[in-house]
């Protein structure tokens, strides 16, 4: 029975596609027929990808009746239609820094150490209003003395104030400024050997006041062919009716070529007046009077790479107490050239110019002089330098350099001579400087090295050596040959810093005349090189205050910087800062 039913279910099946295949071929054959007898099966069709093909072009349309497409033109009108659609804003990926420390406005600080030393300093700004500030800084450093071999009042102490003004407007910014000084330094270099008693030398008054007032005022403009300028006025005294006025005025004029070169023309106006009333060991009085008229035309120019500023000043010197007139022609050239990128740069120049010499310039570089100074100005004929500076890798750079200087009345320090049969004033007892002038050539060499190992730690390093050669003194006095300094600040962690100073200065030659009765000693005497050690340590309890503790000249001992005067020995000292807002 199951064999029946297949052969039906076969028989149905072959009926079907043979009914499908004649009403396919029924327009062309239609007489044709199947026996359906004969029909027989041997496998059903199973199509296969390889069976598939390609149409391999484009079949030809042969159409009369074929019509062009006819070309459409769409015209787009628009109007504004109110839409609430807000799209959502876009979140850029953070990245995660350090917060910068908050900048206060106003910093104090206050520090007492060994020997009696006091440190204060304030620093602070009000803000008038958005274009309008101004500012006081206050320093005051003194000591109530005490070193060892001094047989003198050694105290010390240096006062400075100064207000600020400072004002935007648009395209200029102007402001003005006032100091006041006093500073007190002791001729305590008297040496224990001088032919006087013991109530002679306690009767010696070494103490030498001196007070300065300045004015100043200046002016940047952005635009325009007047760049900036600046006008500072000072008048500086002390005990003894010494007085000094010196005026400095400097505008400064640019006119643009290019777009990247620039011609400057700068001018200065630099007089300067006062006397002594006396002189070393009598009492004729020393007065100056120099005023200085110079111009300073020059190009700068910048190509790739390679960049230079030539230019020559002409100085116009009136000196009224000896009533008369020099012109001075100094040249003005630099220029530099990236060899390397910032890796290596080559730098090279020729430079000169009229130093106005001052009372208070030679009081800030020796604070013993005598109130009996020969003041006039140095004439620096030319310096002529080459060098090169950049970095050895992104964290270390350097800077060396290789100088011939010629100079013109080069004020030197020299010690005074001591007379005791004339000895009455303080600065009279073999305890004081004076300036001589000559003519001095300087050879030198200088190097520095830079290091930033990283945010915490910073080193920096740099050594000088110079040969002179004199005109007419001995030596060059009082000048050393060879110095160096080593600086580091190390921040520990947040709150714990550390810092260290380093200086060195090498041997000095100064003069030694001593007269007393019958004995007269003239000779040079050889001053020993120092190194000087600082170290400091600090602590930021929060963002407002701090604590420091700072220790000085921790290597050498008492030293001596200038011929009889040593310096305090181990300095300790501790102290506070504060930071506020107003």
């Amino acid at each position: 029975m199951q064999f029946l039913s297949f052969y039906k279910t076969l028989f149905l099946v072959a009926i079907c596609l043979s009914t499908s295949f004649v009403f396919a071929q029924k327009d062309d054959k239609e007489e044709a027929e199947i026996d359906t007898e004969r029909l027989i099966i041997v496998k059903p069709y199973s199509p296969s990808v390889s069976d598939a093909f390609k149409v391999k072009q484009t079949p030809s349309i042969n159409d009369s009746t074929e019509r062009k497409k006819k070309k459409v033109t769409y015209d787009i009108f628009s109007f504004p239609v109110a839409s609430t659609f807000t799209p959502a804003k876009g979140k850029a990926a953070g990245v995660q820094q350090k917060s910068r420390p908050y900048l206060y406005d106003n910093y104090a600080s206050l520090g007492v150490g060994n020997y009696l030393n006091i440190l204060a300093e304030f620093y602070g700004t009000l803000q008038l209003n958005q274009n309008q500030e101004l500012g006081i800084a206050f320093n005051h450093n003194s000591s109530q003395g005490g070193i060892d071999n001094a047989v003198l009042d050694d105290k010390f102490y240096n006062t400075d104030l100064d207000l600020s003004y400072e004002s935007q407007a648009r395209g200029y910014t102007w402001g003005t400024d006032l100091g006041v000084e006093h500073l007190v330094y002791n001729w305590y270099g008297a040496p224990n050997y001088l032919p006087i008693t013991n109530a002679d030398y306690d009767g010696i008054d070494p103490q030498h006041s001196y007070y300065a007032i300045s004015v100043g005022a200046n002016i940047d403009v952005e635009q325009g062919i007047f760049d900036k300028a600046d006008f500072n006025y000072r008048r500086f005294g002390d005990n003894f009716g010494s007085g000094e006025n010196h005026v400095l005025l400097t505008p400064k004029f640019q006119f643009p070529i290019g777009n990247e070169n620039v011609v400057n023309a700068d001018f200065s106006v630099d007089y300067v007046n006062g006397n002594f009333d006396q002189a070393l060991y009598n009492d004729s009085s020393l007065k100056y009077s120099y005023l200085n008229l110079g111009i300073l035309p020059s190009i700068q120019v910048s190509e790739g790479d390679f960049a230079f500023d030539i230019g020559a000043q002409l100085v116009y010197s009136m000196n009224a107490e000896n009533d008369e007139n020099t012109i001075y022609v100094y040249p003005k050239v630099t220029g530099s050239y990236r060899i390397a990128g910032d890796y290596f740069i080559a730098y090279t120049g020729v430079e000169g110019g009229l130093q106005q010499n001052t009372y208070y310039d030679f009081v800030q570089d020796n604070p013993f002089v005598s109130p009996t100074l020969g003041i006039a100005p140095t004439d620096k004929q030319y310096n002529v330098y080459v060098g090169g500076k950049g970095k050895f890798t992104e964290n270390i750079s350097y800077d060396v350099r290789a100088n011939y200087s010629a100079e013109k009345d080069k004020a030197l320090f020299i010690h005074n001579p001591y007379q005791s049969s004339l000895a009455s004033e303080g600065f009279e007892y073999f305890n004081s400087f004076s300036t001589v002038y000559d003519d001095v050539k300087t050879l030198g060499a200088f190097g520095e090295l830079q290091v930033a190992f990283n945010d915490k730690l910073q080193l920096k390093a740099n050594v000088e050596l110079q040969t002179y050669d004199v005109e007419n003194q001995e030596e060059a006095w009082n000048l050393p040959q060879l110095s160096g300094s080593f600086l580091a600040d190390y921040q520990i962690t947040e709150k714990w810093s550390a810092g260290a100073t380093i200086y060195y200065m090498g041997e000095r030659k100064d003069y030694f005349s001593y007269t007393a009765s019958s004995l007269t000693e003239d000779k040079t005497v050889t001053l020993d090189g120092f190194v000087d050690v600082n170290l400091n340590v600090g602590y930021q309890l929060n963002n407002r205050l701090g604590f420091f503790l700072r220790g000085n000249n921790l290597l050498e001992g008492n030293y001596q910087r200038w011929m009889g005067y040593s310096v305090q020995d181990i300095q300790v000292m501790a102290g506070a800062t504060y930071q506020f807002d107003w």
